[in-house]
């Protein structure tokens, strides 16, 4: 059984898929959910003295939104009858699903993945293939419907 469901999202289509699926496995099972956004606050090489105020103000906003975002997303959650709860993380997005995945003692893991091959999989990366590899649980990846 999978008592606690870390659910990754970077609020894509892709990511609302693997909610739906996530959401699914849950109420089967009547495991908890944690849903996680992480955000990258790289710094910006233009980040200086004047622009600092700005730069800040925008990672504000990000996590402003990111907030509200998981709030929206748990609130359907909890008005399926599910037990649901945000976790926002900040830092490198595989490394916090991991970390958050360890810390929460998860089951499982549920990501959505885009599939990308070739260039774009070299140059891009893969923060599912990651989370696959590293997890301490098994991982669940969904696609998009063709």
């Amino acid at each position: 059984m999978f008592y606690r469901i870390v659910v990754a999202t970077d609020f894509s289509s892709c990511s609302e898929e693997a909610w739906s699926l996530a959401r699914r496995v849950a109420a089967t099972s009547r495991g908890e959910l944690v849903l996680t956004h992480v955000l990258s606050e790289a710094p910006l090489y233009r980040e200086g003295p004047f622009s600092t105020a700005s730069v800040r103000e925008v990672y504000r906003q990000a996590r402003e939104w990111a907030t509200s975002s998981l709030e929206d997303w748990v609130s359907k959650a909890r008005g399926e009858g599910l037990a649901a709860r945000a976790a926002l993380r900040t830092g490198v997005p595989y490394e916090e699903i991991v970390a958050l995945a360890r810390d929460e003692r998860a089951d499982l893991v549920v990501i959505g993945t885009r599939g990308r091959s070739g260039l774009d999989r070299v140059l891009l990366g893969s923060v599912a293939d990651r989370v696959v590899r590293l997890a301490p649980c098994p991982v669940l990846t969904v696609r998009e419907p063709a």
